[in-house]
């Protein structure tokens, strides 16, 4: 029992072990109860909830979906070292749900819930909705393997496991939760999975800022100038575009991470499927609406808090314990509650630990819909299986994909996948989004086009990313010892995003001149708004 002791105390764990205890119980209660309603294994059920999901029923689903346990960590520690550039930041995450925003009505007039159907309400073909699944893949894979290994970090350092291989076992133990609830609640148990654990963060985060502008006479002006004081940067935490240093590379990275997050963050291939998940195209925007309300509220706790872990915390410590500030919630939550035995660090330890069961299940979600219906029961076996057998064939893609994700977050402990986190939300941002912007508005979008821009956009965004600093020729990169890269920036939607628009404007002008070379093909033309594809 030592191990799980405290320098003041081991029954000091008692409060914490017993949330995360209750955490998974109410989870496991609400999942089968869901999960009962999948009973009949329909895909529209099982994927979309039967396209039933009301205003308020989708809302808090939509914004929980949208708190992955990256966007809420690092940009407590951003704003704690950052300053001004890490308030910049966590105001760019509004802004990708803003994005979402304009684009629920017509994503969900499609009729489509995976990313390969929606690209496919443009161009019909198998070669297209296998182009959505690898997408697809290429976003959720890395996400999960970061969610999976910043959660077994985080578990561990709350419940204070520091042995030898104690976040790999809670890596392990969320992965299977993870895959539990993903294979039998399906949408249903995701939405409450999600909606659990908006009302929770933003219930730990508004504690936790209650006490901290408490601390300081509910005087923001003397947080601010603590927060000044504790960071340690000077005059650059008023700065702009100083995060990453002062020269033109360091301000071009953070220029490019702030539009990368702005405009990629809401296009993640769960986030559409919970769009598909609304009534209708109207009920939909107005979930994405009322999801963007509540998101800016939780952004500005966000920022509190970051703002309370400079002045409280002070920069110096948060570096020491990790130069990227990602500790600073759990630092923080520390400081505030005089320990780990209160009420305030087993609130925030169970919104951390429900964010990522809830996170990587919806992601697994995702890729197990493009599997079995973009791949399985399209491109392959055009529906002879039947409903029954996609859903079971999902489940089976569930257990595939989370075996897998688990396995690698285990490796993976002890790297920096920093890279991973990158290439995923840079992916998102300069193939998805410019593939849905143009599928979705530009009639003379053609197949060629789509295709060219969905893998020469991966094919850029992968060359640009093993080639930055965050894979080699930095200490804080995954080969830290060896220096091969040549593109200078971290983030690298900045070039990623022109190449990729680029590439779908040369080839739908190359595909229209061979489709009249040829005499054209008429069904290449998808009905985009009338909403009457339904798979």
């Amino acid at each position: 029992m030592e191990r799980f002791a405290l320098a003041a105390g081991g029954e000091d764990l008692a409060s914490p072990v017993f949330g995360f205890l209750l955490v998974i119980c109410c989870a496991f209660f609400f999942c089968l109860i869901v999960g009962v309603r999948n009973a009949d294994d329909q895909t529209g059920d099982f994927f979309a909830a039967n396209r039933s999901l009301s205003v308020g029923r989708n809302t808090l689903p939509m914004a929980g979906d949208y708190i992955l346990v990256t966007a809420l960590l690092v940009p407590v520690g951003s704003v704690a070292l950052g300053g001004y550039d890490g308030m910049v930041m966590a105001m760019c995450s509004v802004v990708g749900l803003v994005v979402l925003y304009v684009l629920a009505e017509p994503l969900r007039n499609t009729g489509r819930f995976t990313l390969g159907g929606v690209l496919e309400s443009r161009a019909p073909g198998r070669a297209v909705r296998l182009s959505g699944a690898v997408v697809t893949l290429a976003v959720c894979a890395p996400l999960t393997v970061v969610q999976l290994t910043v959660a077994g970090d985080a578990t561990a350092y709350l419940l204070d496991l520091s042995g030898a291989g104690a976040a790999q076992v809670c890596t392990v133990m969320i992965g299977l939760l993870m895959i539990t609830f993903a294979a039998f609640g399906g949408m249903r148990g995701t939405t409450v999975l999600a909606a659990g654990k908006a009302v929770l963060l933003v219930a730990a985060f508004a504690g936790a800022s209650v006490v901290i502008v408490n601390r300081f006479d509910w005087d923001l002006g003397a947080l601010l100038a603590a927060a000044f004081e504790g960071s340690g940067r000077g005059e650059d935490y008023h700065g702009f575009a100083h995060l990453f240093g002062d020269s033109t590379t360091g301000r071009l990275d953070f220029i490019s991470v702030s539009l990368t997050v702005a405009i990629g963050s809401g296009m993640l291939p769960a986030m559409i499927m919970r769009i598909s998940a609304a009534r209708d195209g109207r009920t939909a925007r107005r979930s994405a609406r009322n999801a963007v309300l509540g998101y800016t509220l939780f952004a500005g706790l966000t920022i509190i808090l970051g703002l309370g872990a400079g002045a409280i915390v002070g920069g110096q410590t948060l570096a020491a314990d990790d130069p990227e500030g990602n500790s600073a919630l759990f630092l923080l939550s520390d400081a505030l509650a005089d320990g780990r035995d209160g009420a305030l660090f087993t609130l925030i330890s169970c919104a951390v630990f429900l964010t990522a069961l809830g996170g990587v299940s919806g992601l697994t979600l995702a890729v197990s819909a493009t599997l079995a219906h973009d791949v399985y029961a399209k491109a392959r076996r055009r529906h002879r299986g039947g409903d029954e057998r996609e859903v079971r064939v999902a489940r089976w893609a569930v257990l595939a994909f989370g075996v897998a994700s688990v396995v690698l977050a285990v490796l993976l402990h002890g790297w920096s996948i920093l890279f991973l986190a990158t290439y995923a939300i840079a992916v998102a941002s300069s193939v998805i989004l410019p593939a849905v912007v143009y599928s979705l508005f530009w009639k003379r979008f053609h197949r060629t086009g789509l295709l060219w821009m969905v893998y020469g956009g991966l094919a850029c965004c992968t060359v640009l990313q093993l080639s930055s600093p965050t894979v080699s020729g930095d200490p804080t990169a995954l080969f830290a010892d060896q220096d091969f890269q040549w593109f200078p920036l971290r983030h690298i939607g900045i070039v990623a995003l022109p190449v990729t628009l680029l590439l779908g404007w040369i080839g739908s002008r190359v595909g229209r001149r061979a489709s009249a070379e040829t005499g054209g093909d008429a069904k290449a033309e998808a009905r985009i708004l009338a909403g009457l594809d339904t798979v």
